[in-house]
């Protein structure tokens, strides 16, 4: 004989299962990006507006990878592109994914520059800041650009579905790739003369109007436009998140171990929204007669995943920089207490936002995760540190 009690704690399983796989494979992943960060902590003391701009470009890396990789897929399955590498289509997305990543990242560094002036934080001249956010800007392009279309097409060609691969190079690889270049070419930027950075930022922008030129020609000027807009305001909160972590530069001295786990903790965080708004959506759709009980449990199955995901991040991270045992359970104490605080208000306002856009007659699939993304990242950072100054200093 069967209990209902037994039922509803074997499909809760079943839930927690399905949610562990993808996040705990994120937050493994995530953790490169977080190594770099922790063992490079000495650089980012010194110019703490680095803190702003890394996690506004990690950002940016998925906007545009994202993107592009979507953009390629929907093409392929549409019948409106073919699987080869060269192509009119993928050089319209190439020039357009160029494009929103040179003119978001001068931005960021603009943003910077003007918080740490205001602030008065460490930085590098105005010319070496920008030129460092656009040579590793540019860097990451050329070597994800490749990556992402070869292997769209690769797994089209195969019969498989590229989308879910799409979102493992961008947050994977994209969050590894943007700190380690940008933090390795920090450390040598002296090394070039004023004169060369000024003639590569003047050869980088003045690429942009005949790219632009090229992308309207081929129709590509709204996806341009489109992309460019929502790039740059997710990738300005993620930076304002950062600019709350160089306010705070003692506690992150003294406390590397935060940065190794921050990236995994707001990627982490960010795609359980996703996967909550997405799930919240269909049941909406399909009119499930229980949307916010069915949400509930959704959520419950999530945080448990979420959690050990980014514990499981926090775990790694301190046994690979050893800490004392009393500020370990401390550090862990303020990781579980970030996690329950920013998932509840993230899945609260993660519904609130998906049924508000479609009682509004708005895809909330195009809405809910760029926004709750952007607010986990600036979230994220507030919460943690504001924890680690009351329990870790």
């Amino acid at each position: 004989m069967i209990y209902h009690g037994d039922e509803s704690i074997a499909k809760t399983v079943r839930d927690i299962g399905k949610w562990l796989v993808p996040l705990v494979s994120l937050g493994l992943a995530e953790i490169l990006a977080g190594i770099t960060l922790r063992f490079n902590v000495d650089l980012l003391v010194v110019y703490p507006v680095l803190l702003i701009i890394t996690p506004g470009l990690m950002d940016l890396r998925g906007d545009v990878y994202g993107a592009m990789g979507y953009r390629l897929t929907k093409a392929l399955h549409l019948g409106l592109a073919q699987p080869k590498y060269w192509s009119r289509e993928n050089l319209v997305n190439l020039a357009t994914g160029y494009v929103v990543s040179i003119i978001a990242t001068s931005i960021l560094a603009l943003i910077g520059l003007v918080l740490s002036l205001i602030t008065k934080l460490n930085s590098p001249d105005p010319l070496s800041l920008l030129f460092l956010a656009s040579i590793s800007t540019l860097i990451v392009f050329v070597f994800l650009t490749p990556l992402t279309f070869s292997s769209i097409i690769y797994l089209y060609k195969t019969g498989r579905d590229p989308s879910t691969f799409v979102a493992a190079i961008v947050t994977g690889i994209g969050d590894f790739t943007t700190p380690l270049v940008l933090l390795s070419v920090a450390y040598f930027h002296e090394v070039f003369p004023w004169y060369f950075k000024l003639v590569f930022l003047f050869f980088t922008y003045s690429m942009l109007i005949p790219i632009t030129l090229f992308v309207h020609r081929n129709g590509g000027l709204k996806d341009l436009l489109e992309n460019l807009s929502s790039s740059i305001i997710a990738s300005t909160g993620s930076s304002i998140g950062g600019f709350i972590l160089a306010t705070r530069v003692a506690l992150i001295e003294s406390n590397p171990e935060i940065l190794g786990v921050l990236p995994a903790f707001n990627a982490v965080i960010g795609a359980a929204m996703g996967y909550l708004g997405s799930k919240l959506n269909i049941d909406l759709h399909i009119g499930v007669e229980e949307p916010t009980s069915s949400f509930r449990g959704d959520a419950i199955s999530g945080f448990i995943a979420t959690y050990t995901s980014i514990a499981t991040a926090g775990i790694i991270v301190t046994l690979i920089s050893p800490i004392a045992l009393v500020k370990t359970a401390l550090f862990v104490l303020t990781i579980t207490l970030s996690v329950l605080i920013v998932y509840t208000l993230a899945s609260t306002t993660t519904y609130i936002l998906t049924v508000f856009s479609y009682r509004e007659g708005w895809d909330p699939d195009n809405i809910v995760f760029p926004i709750m993304t952007t607010f986990v990242d600036l979230l994220g950072p507030i919460v943690v540190s504001t924890l680690g100054l009351v329990l870790l200093v």
